[in-house]
């Protein structure tokens, strides 16, 4: 195996395993505060996009845990069972004896639960199902693998889905990326060159106050790699009603994403960025994680008012 890398994903197979809460998972609040209120919602669909290990699974679990109580029958389709979570029912795919997602989902429907969560659409019979599901009454979580929030609802219609079905079905739509976090034990502050700064921001010349970035010196808490733990870049974009009249006449991403953009939708490197800013992490991982989705838009943060907003508030 020279040369390659081997990734290894452990799971707790027993037992409950503790998993964060929405409210402990740094979203920032122009995103948080939304997405508490759609999960609330009684039927349609959110998606959680991301590349593998990108912690689609620990957003969901968080979102299930938050709207879990004895009123809600809440069931899941899992290919693993990551988490066990008491006051749901929980399925895992077996496709050694012909469980898969399309077969357990409409037996699932059957038991007529009130929220369901389908570990990831992978093919037309599962999308078609789970959306037709979300127009019946019930609220439908799933993954994507997508670049980006937007993409997930060009992705639906690719997979097969009628423009007319996903219209009316999407509800809201999460992407996220994992990125290092600064160690807390050696973390400094810098102000960055005119350089570095002018790639960010806005009137750079002309702001009275410059931002102040971060990044760890190395000590043997983190192992002398100046991070510790890991934070998340968020983007969401919610579906309003121009937006299901554009996805019913097949617009592109770039339509989709200016008129995501009037209802708060940000890309991903402006939340990469307030974290940034924050403290959380650094410029290095902001580049690694977010270096791809509307590089230009990010320009839409003005120096002064970012770097006031964050002085002042020092929240996300």
């Amino acid at each position: 195996m020279t040369g390659e890398t081997l990734v290894l994903r452990i799971l707790a197979l027993t037992g409950k395993r503790d998993f964060r809460t929405l409210d402990q998972m740094l979203v920032s609040q122009t995103i948080l505060q939304p997405f508490k209120r759609v999960i609330q919602s009684a039927n349609g669909m959110i998606f959680v996009t991301g590349p593998t290990g990108s912690g689609k699974s620990t957003t969901l679990y968080a979102a299930l845990h938050e709207i879990n109580t004895p009123e809600v029958n809440i069931s899941t389709i899992e290919d693993p069972v990551e988490t066990r979570m008491d006051g749901i029912i929980q399925s895992q795919v077996n496709n050694k004896i012909d469980l898969k997602f399309s077969t357990m989902l409409r037996s699932l429907l059957r038991q007529d639960p009130d929220v369901i969560l389908v570990g990831e659409i992978r093919d037309l019979e599962t999308a078609k199902i789970a959306t037709e599901a979300a127009l019946t009454g019930h609220l439908v979580f799933s993954t994507l693998h997508t670049n980006n929030a937007i993409q997930a609802v060009v992705r639906l219609v690719e997979i097969g889905i009628e423009p007319y079905m996903v219209a009316p079905s999407l509800l809201a739509v999460i992407g996220q990326r994992l990125a290092a976090k600064i160690c807390d034990n050696c973390k400094r502050a810098y102000t960055p060159d005119h350089e570095i700064l002018n790639r960010y921001f806005n009137d750079v010349d002309n702001a009275e106050i410059k931002p102040v970035f971060y990044d760890g010196r190395g000590c043997s808490h983190c192992r002398n790699t100046g991070y510790y733990g890991r934070v998340a870049f968020h983007e969401m974009a919610l579906i309003t009603n121009e937006m299901r009249a554009l996805i019913n006449n097949g617009s592109s991403d770039s339509e989709l994403a200016i008129a995501a953009a009037k209802s708060g939708y940000r890309p991903l490197r402006y939340d990469g960025l307030k974290k940034v800013l924050l403290g959380y992490t650094t410029t290095e991982e902001l580049e690694k994680h977010a270096s791809f989705d509307w590089v230009s838009s990010l320009r839409l943060f003005d120096v002064v008012n970012i770097a006031h907003t964050v002085n002042r508030s020092k929240s996300i």
